[in-house]
């Protein structure tokens, strides 16, 4: 009885002494870059190896005009990142590798201010109504990229995230809400319009650029 209660007893000093590091080792972080703003978290796994975990959201939008159609332009809802850092050696430079998850497809959304032709035919602005277009790409994207930083060090910090997440090759497709859009003509010089835009994307559109700079605080 007594080498149970005393094995009990270092087994509770032995956690109570590990509590504080992992406590220690928890950071908290906010970053602006090429995924909008966002805020993450992160902890060490092993020694020089440490996960992140964030979501970033877009706060703006924009126009754009496409065969005199003007567009207003919405980015995914938010972006899930998961990333594991290796740090080879002391400094803070660190290589990162994991994925992304996008929450949605960029969205385009707009009514042609007149008559508009798609193929060989011209429609009205009454025919055609409000056309909405979406750029799809796969949600779930691998992500390697570099950076400096050591995410889970005490007090006040800066971090520079470098990367590419590859998504795959986006594929737009358009769609309109106007009384024609029923019509098997007009349907087939959509997608021919939808097709044309897709065969104009570069191949280097698989792969989302990453950019990152952050601040962080550990504790």
């Amino acid at each position: 009885m007594r080498s149970l209660k005393f094995g009990f007893t270092v087994a509770l000093l032995l956690g109570l002494e590990t509590i504080p590091a992992l406590a220690q080792g928890v950071t908290g972080s906010v970053q602006v870059g090429t995924l909008g703003i966002g805020a993450q978290v992160a902890t060490p796994l092993a020694s020089r190896i440490n996960f992140r975990g964030g979501i970033d959201f877009q706060p703006v939008d924009f126009q754009v005009t496409v065969d005199d159609v003007e567009l207003d332009v919405d980015f995914p809802a938010a972006a899930v990142t998961a990333v594991l850092d290796l740090y080879p050696n002391e400094s803070g430079f660190r290589l990162s590798a994991g994925v992304l998850y996008f929450g949605g497809s960029l969205g385009v959304e707009g009514a042609p201010a007149e008559d508009v032709e798609f193929g060989n035919n011209v429609y009205t602005r009454a025919q055609v109504g409000t056309i909405r277009g979406s750029l799809g790409t796969s949600k779930i994207a691998p992500y390697f990229g570099l950076g400096w930083g050591n995410a889970v060090d005490t007090g006040l910090g800066f971090a520079l995230d470098v990367g590419v997440a590859y998504h795959g090759p986006p594929e737009f497709s358009l769609e309109a809400t106007g009384p024609v859009s029923s019509d098997p003509q007009f349907r087939m010089d959509l997608d021919a319009e939808a097709e044309s835009a897709n065969e104009d994307i570069p191949g280097v559109a698989s792969m989302y650029p990453v950019l990152k700079l952050g601040l962080s605080y550990g504790f």
